[in-house]
Parts: C-alpha cells; structure tokens; sequence
C-alpha cells in the first residue's frame, strides 16, 4: 500500500502537465496550472527532508495544502502585479479574464479537508509524543486513506477544470464582446 501513496504524490504533477498540453492556447488556464506547477514542484522538492521529520511533518503537510490554494486566491492579483512590474499583456490578459471556477471552488474544499486532516492528525501525534493518548487511531487508519482520495479528487478537479478550459474562455470572450 506504501507504493500506491508514493506514487499518489506525484501524480497531480502528471496532471498537471497534461492539462497544460490541453490548455496552453487558454491564458487563464495556462496561468493557473503554472501556478500549480510551480507549487507541486516545490511540494516535491521538499518531500525527502519532509519525510524525515516525524511529528511536524504533518503541519508542514498542511502548509503545502494552503499553498495549494494560494493560486486560486491570489492568481489574479499576482498578473495585476506582475503586469505592473513587466507590462507584458499577457498578466493583464489573466487578470481581465480570470473567473473563479467550480473546478477552483472544488479544490479549495479538497486542500481545507487536507489541511483539517493534517492538523488533526498532527495534534494527535502531538498528544501521542507527549503520552496523552495510547494509539494515534486517525493518523494509522484515516489520515494516508483521506489524502490518498483528496489527491485522486484534486487530480479530477484539475482534469476537469482543463477540460472545461476552453469553453470558459469562449464564454468570456462571447460575453465581453456583448457588454462593448
């Protein structure tokens, strides 16, 4: 079972770069999975050093969950910026066309139930290390499974929100030259 979770971990990278090939001709698209590519890299980066950490492992898990969101939060105001330093059209593109998604809305409610899976479980280590509790139960039976299904349900989402991509963009594109 240990392989099938070593494999999970980078299998959203996998995804990602796939859903890139499906969308590079959409900017808002193109943009959101760069973000998250970035952050998945940076999740991989630091695995083996996290791996070796025994109680603040799981604080540090729940930190990468937030960045996971940082994206979707933060995406547009990042192009504003990044317009503003470089003026290059393309962040003000991202910036003018950037919607909040189901998709978006979906992985945001994935990553909040890693982050509760990982701060409960990582209070639970706390309490097992300082012997308040006999068996850590959530962190043996329910923590891997639960991000094990939160890594196949994001892996979807962002499939989904690639595939959909294109249709949203037409969409703006429909509805901004209505309103000029």
């Amino acid at each position: 079972m240990k392989e099938i979770y070593a494999i999970m971990e980078f299998v959203p990278l996998i995804v990602i770069a796939l859903s890139l090939i499906l969308t590079w001709k959409v900017p808002t698209a193109r943009w959101l999975l760069l973000c998250y590519g970035i952050v998945e890299v940076v999740t991989i980066l630091f695995m083996p050093t996290m791996m070796q950490w025994k109680t603040h492992f799981y604080l540090f898990d729940l930190l990468l969950c937030l960045a996971f969101i940082l994206p979707i939060i933060y995406g547009r105001r990042a192009a504003l910026f990044l317009y503003s330093k470089t003026k290059v059209e393309y962040f003000s593109l991202v910036y003018k066309r950037q919607t909040l998604s189901v998709q978006e809305c979906g992985i945001i409610v994935f990553m909040m139930l890693g982050c509760f899976a990982n701060l409960v479980t990582w209070l639970e280590i706390l309490a097992y290390k300082y012997y308040w509790i006999d068996v850590p139960y959530f962190k043996l039976y329910v923590r891997d499974n639960t991000m094990l299904l939160l890594h196949i349900a994001l892996c979807g989402a962002i499939f989904t929100y690639a595939i959909k991509a294109e249709k949203r963009e037409k969409d703006y594109l429909k509805y901004d030259s209505v309103e000029h």
